[in-house]
């Protein structure tokens, strides 16, 4: 299958939610998704086959990348309820990579004022640069 190229959307479609594919395919799927750097895609392949390592493996990468909305799903793939000190992880790596609205929604969920102010004071510094 790897000399396959990607399924498109519908394709896709029909692959997760139509055909009854096996397990074992489904994970070929996304592991092709995977390599090809769609983690979100890869994602829906893991989920459906209940493929723990494959699903733990993009909440790392959401994780190192700031991808909070990733990260968020990847959890909820694997039905763990995030901490506020997992909230805060995947929050600070965001703010280090600016990437800031990511930040702020997942420091939110962390419930930690100190740092929802010290991010806010950073937006705040970045933008006055961006219009001076």
């Amino acid at each position: 299958m790897s000399n396959r190229k990607l399924p498109d959307y519908r394709l896709k479609q029909k692959i997760l939610y139509l055909d009854k594919t096996r397990p074992d395919d489904l994970i070929q799927y996304g592991n092709l998704f995977y390599e090809a750097g769609a983690y979100s895609d890869a994602l829906d392949f893991f989920q459906k086959s209940n493929y723990t390592e494959g699903i733990q493996e993009i909440k790392n990468i959401a994780l190192e990348s700031g991808d909070v909305m990733l990260f968020q799903r990847s959890a909820k793939a694997m039905n763990l309820e995030l901490s506020p000190l997992d909230w805060e992880n995947v929050g600070k790596k965001a703010m280090e990579l600016k990437k800031y609205f990511f930040a702020r929604h997942a420091l939110e969920k962390a419930n930690n004022e100190e740092i929802l102010n010290s991010l806010a004071n950073i937006m705040k510094s970045e933008e006055q640069e961006i219009s001076s």
